[in-house]
């Protein structure tokens, strides 16, 4: 084993290490802390390097390296299987690709070289190296658009129908000038012109598409605050007629003398009105989040679950993040901190903070069962029986759509606590 080849093979894992990182963060959302990583990496390049080196010429060295690979991504990364040996898999596809091109590209540039002059000639070794990892790195970062894009294609017949048309006048295109490229100038003036029409063509649909995004999702944003505002109006007006019901009452026991009565019927009544005389709630200043959150204090009083509440800072703008997507990730929050609390002490505890550069939000409830912390946002995974479970793997594919959002979960000491912060961008 040579150390050329050696330091040349680690090299290469390293970067597929990288490579492996990037899809499990950009692609399938997985949460990973800065020594994690680090550690992988270096585990996975000398396991690697050491192998491939070992077994430079053997015909099961694929097949080691893929489960060498995809145990150590599952152990280190903590990742679900199948995503291990999928990432590894792309990795090695592409990687295949790339080695099918090199003896062409090295054919062409070096006609009647052999395959053991190219191993032989540690520059070469190197320069078909990066240029298999230049493919690599092209076809990772390619991954997470085309997903995007299918999804898109799932949603939007016209966008489909659009993705269909293109391709086939590049095709029908690409075919005529291959047919008429010995012909006169007049056929590929008329191929040009049919190319640049077309790409006009494309691009005011784009523009037009776009702009119906943009409108749909303003509506959408729209819509969802007058429907948050609405709801905490309403709520505001039905304490304002209680409280006039409920002095009318206090009034009358107070002019029939019945001090005991009264004593109770007062003591209820602070019970009763307690999520609209927290002044802590009304320092929000973001009609949305203020809506979710009255919205939820009442469903906890509903539910006899008392919530202690702290805000420090307006809360006004939440820049970076749409608020209909962090309103429902606070909804499922608040939903499961008050029906876990229901079984237990019946106190739920938010605490919400406003720096120059961030915004950070926790609920935290007493946990009666604790919870599997590796399996709490796999879908359909509860502590509280079947057919349910899907609220925190919903609210995990929400947040994985920001880079500037840390989603911290812990347990201790039977405490439950979802964190959120998001930096200001």
């Amino acid at each position: 084993m040579k150390v050329e080849t050696l330091l040349i093979n680690t090299g290469s894992a390293f970067l597929a290490s990288l490579y492996v990182i990037y899809y499990h963060s950009a692609v399938s959302g997985l949460r990973m802390s800065r020594s994690q990583k680090v550690s992988f990496s270096v585990v996975f390049a000398l396991l690697n390097g050491f192998i491939s080196s070992i077994m430079q010429v053997s015909v099961y060295k694929p097949l080691v390296l893929i489960a060498l690979s995809t145990s150590i991504i599952a152990v280190l990364l903590k990742a679900p299987v199948i995503q291990a040996f999928l990432s590894f898999s792309i990795y090695t596809v592409a990687s295949a690709i790339g080695n099918s091109l090199v003896p062409i590209l090295i054919k062409l540039a070096y006609p009647g070289m052999t395959v053991e002059e190219v191993l032989s000639d540690p520059l070469l070794v190197i320069g078909a190296n990066v240029f298999v990892n230049l493919l690599v790195f092209l076809l990772f970062l390619l991954i997470k658009p085309v997903i995007d894009y299918t999804k898109l294609l799932s949603r939007d017949k016209f966008l489909l129908v659009l993705t269909v048309a293109t391709i086939l006048v590049i095709t029908s295109t690409f075919a005529m000038y291959l047919y008429t490229r010995t012909l006169d100038m007049t056929a590929c003036l008329i191929i040009a012109s049919i190319s640049i029409s077309y790409c006009v063509f494309i691009i005011l649909m784009w523009i037009s598409t776009l702009r119906k995004v943009i409108r749909d999702e303003d509506l959408k944003q729209q819509k969802f605050y007058n429907e948050s505002l609405r709801s905490t109006l309403f709520e505001l007006r039905r304490f304002r007629h209680d409280w006039v019901n409920n002095l009318t009452v206090i009034d009358s026991m107070l002019k029939m003398n019945k001090i005991n009565e009264l004593k109770q019927y007062v003591s209820e009544l602070i019970g009763h009105c307690w999520a609209h005389t927290n002044t802590q709630i009304y320092s929000i200043r973001n009609a949305a989040l203020f809506g979710i959150l009255s919205s939820k204090v009442s469903l906890a009083h509903e539910k006899g679950v008392s919530v202690n509440m702290t805000v420090t800072g307006e809360l006004e703008n939440i820049p970076g993040v749409r608020i209909s997507d962090f309103c429902e990730v606070i909804g499922i929050f608040l939903d499961n901190a008050i029906e876990e609390a229901v079984q237990s002490d019946r106190v739920i505890n938010i605490d919400m903070r406003e720096g120059n550069n961030f915004i950070e939000m926790s609920i935290s409830n007493t946990c009666k069962t604790p919870p599997d912390m590796q399996m709490l946002a796999a879908d359909g995974y509860s502590t509280k029986g079947e057919g349910r479970g899907m609220g925190l793997a919903i609210t995990k594919n929400i947040l994985s759509r920001y880079k500037n959002i840390l989603h911290v979960t812990t347990y201790e000491d039977n405490i439950f606590t979802q964190t959120i912060e998001i930096l200001k961008t």
